[in-house]
């Protein structure tokens, strides 16, 4: 008796203490809706796409949602929901999505080997990406391609590869044209040295050859300026402007918005 009544404690601790993993063993979990966005449908399907990405690349991806946030910073809600459940960036590969629906906000924030993998190129994507659907509150659409360019991500990963713009379809037809006109430089430049190679002709720098001797007197002579150059030089100021919206430590990096 005494035994079975340790194990049910046991038990008991793991499922308060470690929520999120006691379910996503069992595939659910993933998606903590507190702002109660998704059917029950979209909710399988999408933890389902989850699932499979944490058995194929051990990285777990969280849909987190909710209706107020109050007064508090995205970045820090998000930081301080994965402190509460243990998943700290030294232990936890993965990424939350945060997305808050009184002030429309969101952030990405991205742990362990998630943290590695989410530069600044892939950042761009990522967030280009699901803001553009969220903007047309199409949540379920924008959860699917947050999961979905995560799997690229990862893919690249396990190439050893790391997401840059060449990756992006209009990268490649930028480097089409910029070979062309690199084509087009060096073509110009081989055509005018053969041409003036064939030019034999010595250009005449002074008109003495123009005048016949003592045809020409000077009575008065006058300094016109034609033209004038004035050049600006712009100082510098100390004061300085940046944009926030990216923070890392700890084996994390974040990065919010509103949509």
């Amino acid at each position: 008796m005494k035994k079975k009544l340790f194990i049910i404690c046991c038990c008991f601790f793991v499922v308060c203490h470690f929520p999120l993993f006691a379910q996503n063993n069992r595939g659910y979990g993933r998606i903590i809706d507190n702002a109660g966005i998704l059917s029950d449908g979209w909710k399988t399907v999408l933890e389902d796409l989850m699932e499979d990405i944490a058995v194929k690349y051990n990285f777990n991806l969280i849909i987190l949602t909710e209706e107020s946030i109050g007064f508090a910073d995205p970045i820090d809600y998000s930081w301080d929901f994965l402190d509460a459940n243990g998943l700290d960036g030294d232990t936890w590969d993965g990424c939350l999505f945060l997305q808050s629906t009184e002030l429309r906000d969101y952030a990405f924030t991205a742990s362990g080997r998630g943290d590695k993998i989410l530069n600044d190129a892939a950042y761009d994507k990522l967030e280009n990406e699901v803001v553009a659907l969220l903007r047309k509150d199409d949540y379920s659409g924008a959860y699917e391609v947050f999961i979905r360019t995560w799997e690229k991500f990862l893919i690249l990963e396990s190439k050893g590869r790391s997401y840059n713009f060449l990756h992006e379809p209009k990268s490649h037809a930028a480097i089409l044209v910029a070979v062309w006109i690199l084509a087009l430089i060096i073509s110009s430049i081989v055509l005018y040295g053969l041409k003036a190679q064939m030019n034999t002709a010595l250009p005449k720098t002074e008109a003495d050859a123009y005048i016949t001797p003592g045809s020409m007197a000077l009575t008065r002579q006058l300094d016109n300026f034609l033209y004038s150059t004035v050049t600006k030089v712009k100082q510098s100021s100390s004061s300085s402007s940046s944009s926030g919206g990216r923070r890392s430590g700890g084996g994390r990096s974040s990065r919010s918005g509103r949509y």
